[in-house]
């Protein structure tokens, strides 16, 4: 039998957790910018994200690998998973909270890449309400 081993390629970035978010914006497009030219200079490789406003923040501040990104989701090269517009603490925030935070960031998500997220993911979330279920079926 044959195994297979996946690497999930993601790069966790905290937009606004102890710093400005001009701090934050900086970091994305660092991140991004890193992700893309190892999606371009190696074929197998996939990169994963989320948070739309990490990607709102290339459209606005580096439009050219914006595009680029625009390019590699298309050619599957680079996926966006989950679909929150920012990763959310899940403790104590309301449903409806959770409810806005997923249409807004998958409603960018169809505008600027054509794409609809299928999988639910939170990576630093301090616990996750049993309501969470509920809301992303």
């Amino acid at each position: 039998m044959t195994q297979m081993i996946h690497l999930i390629c993601n790069a966790h970035r905290d937009p606004v957790w102890l710093w400005r978010w001009q701090d934050g914006a900086a970091e994305a497009i660092s991140t991004f910018r890193t992700a893309a030219e190892l999606c371009e200079e190696h074929e197998a490789f996939i990169f994963n994200h989320n948070e739309a406003i990490l990607y709102e923040w290339v459209r606005r501040f580096e439009p050219s690998l914006f595009e680029r990104i625009q390019k590699l989701v298309a050619q599957g090269r680079w996926h966006i998973m989950g679909g929150w517009y920012l990763q959310p603490d899940c403790n104590m925030p309301s449903g409806e909270s959770f409810v806005r935070q997923i249409l807004t960031g998958r409603r960018f998500f169809k505008k600027w890449f054509n794409a609809e997220p299928r999988t639910a993911i939170n990576f630093d979330s301090f616990g996750h309400s049993r309501g969470l279920v509920q809301i992303l079926i």
